[in-house]
């Protein structure tokens, strides 16, 4: 009886996770393997609109990895992030570009690679790169996306040299239209009535650093200072609801401001807010800081860490 194999990635996933997955799966399968690829809840908006705009199929949805042998995870080393949905000893391989990772609570698997790039799709890249091997126009287009995504544009800091090498690449088969950054930014900023409260809670995160549970909320937007002064309030009341609802002791909001390239943290605990002033040397007004450049969750959490611990 053969193995089955899931390639899967976090729970709501974005452009990054399934552009991970579906190249590969196909790199797998070029390699003789073989893996099905399979996500967990909502896709994002951003996702949505790219496989809309190319008219590629959604992946296979599924509700855990009780149907599977074995579990391939990329964009992911985190167990919160999976939700209890996959079962940890299922995990041969992880594939992911977190400084912070959990990727020693997987007992099984093998092989892991976690290297600091600005998007995990780029190392699914460099294995096509590596070998020389074909990719198809669907994988190439959705990874050249990811790294756009991931990286703003070539903005942000966690941008690097192999970001920008495998965009080089993979655009030879991709052939992206000018302006789908702009598109795919627009996409992900529609955050009209009910979708703000739904894409925070959505790309939600949360961690544990000492003796303290923090959330994080984060938002990556056109138009950033415009939705803080329109609807800050209301942004606040959500985290002070997520607070309570998940028993956080901290809790916070990164604003990624795309087209100012800075970030805005929003949040109305005088103790967070100190403790970001210490960390990043920046100043609150009232419950919102700005702080210059493009700065990821993932660069934040590191950061948080030395603090915390």
């Amino acid at each position: 009886m053969s193995v089955s194999t899931l390639i899967t990635t976090y729970v709501n996933p974005d452009l990054d996770g399934i552009a991970g997955i579906t190249a590969y799966a196909e790199f797998l399968q070029k390699t003789g393997q073989n893996a099905v690829v399979g996500t967990i809840d909502e896709l994002s908006d951003e996702t949505k609109y790219v496989l809309a705009r190319f008219d590629f199929e959604y992946p296979m949805s599924i509700s855990n990895s009780d149907d599977f042998d074995e579990v391939i995870l990329v964009d992911t080393s985190d167990l919160n992030g999976l939700e209890g949905k996959i079962t940890p000893e299922k995990v041969i391989e992880i594939i992911d570009h977190r400084k912070v990772h959990e990727a020693d609570r997987f007992p099984n698997a093998k092989k892991v690679q976690i290297e600091l790039v600005g998007a995990a799709a780029t190392l699914v890249a460099e294995k096509f790169m590596e070998k020389q091997m074909e990719i198809s126009q669907k994988s190439a287009i959705l990874i050249c996306a990811a790294i756009i995504s991931n990286t703003h544009n070539f903005k942000g800091s966690v941008t690097t040299d192999r970001d920008r090498k495998a965009f080089e690449w993979l655009n030879q088969f991709a052939k992206l239209p000018e302006n789908l950054w702009r598109e795919m930014f627009l996409a992900k900023s529609d955050l009209s009535g009910h979708k703000l409260t739904e894409t925070i809670r959505k790309e939600f995160a949360w961690f544990v650093m000492g003796d303290k549970k923090v959330g994080i909320a984060q938002l990556e937007v056109l138009e950033a200072k415009k939705l803080l002064e329109e609807r800050g309030q209301e942004i606040l009341q959500i985290l002070e609801q997520t607070k309570k609802d998940m028993a956080l002791d901290l809790i916070f909001q990164n604003t990624v401001a795309i087209e100012e390239e800075k970030n805005y943290f929003v949040t109305n605990d005088e103790q967070v807010q100190k403790l970001l002033e210490k960390i990043f040397d920046i100043k609150f007004i009232g419950t919102v800081a700005e702080k210059p450049g493009l700065m990821m969750r993932k660069q934040i959490v590191p950061l948080l860490k030395v603090e915390l611990e």
